[in-house]
């Protein structure tokens, strides 16, 4: 009997020490006719590296963003976009930014993303978009 108690807590054990598996899920957080901004994992959570991605039907020159709190001050985060490769076959570019959010009492934070994309053509697209966290 005693074996057999043995056995079954290192069978509980070996499955409750298997990782977590990777969370490839993806939010459409706003779309517009010419683009689309992504955010995964979609349940955006804290203190894990999160990708915002951009996806423009037209090339783009300069990205520039950063993100603030809005439910309690944790300061300015500079969101650095990198062009993922050439333009895909239906001729969209994809941009990328990594980063990570920080954690505070709040289990639903809000978050306010500034977001201004110059495109080859001289406009300027201005998104300012609010969503929330998760711990």
């Amino acid at each position: 009997m005693h074996k057999v108690l043995t056995l079954c807590l290192c069978l509980l054990l070996l499955v409750a020490c298997q990782p977590k598996p990777a969370d490839n899920s993806v939010r459409v957080l706003l779309q517009g006719s010419e683009w689309q901004l992504l955010i995964a994992p979609a349940s955006i959570p804290v203190e894990t590296p999160l990708r915002l991605t951009l996806v423009s039907q037209h090339p783009v020159e300069v990205i520039s963003a950063e993100l603030t709190a809005v439910s309690m001050y944790m300061g300015l985060i500079p969101l650095r976009f990198q062009k993922l490769s050439t333009p895909t076959m239906d001729g969209s570019e994809h941009w990328q930014s990594e980063f990570l959010l920080g954690a505070c009492s709040d289990p639903a934070m809000v978050w306010q993303l500034n977001l201004t994309v110059l495109l080859a053509d001289g406009r300027k697209l201005s998104i300012n978009e609010q969503f929330n966290s998760s711990w």
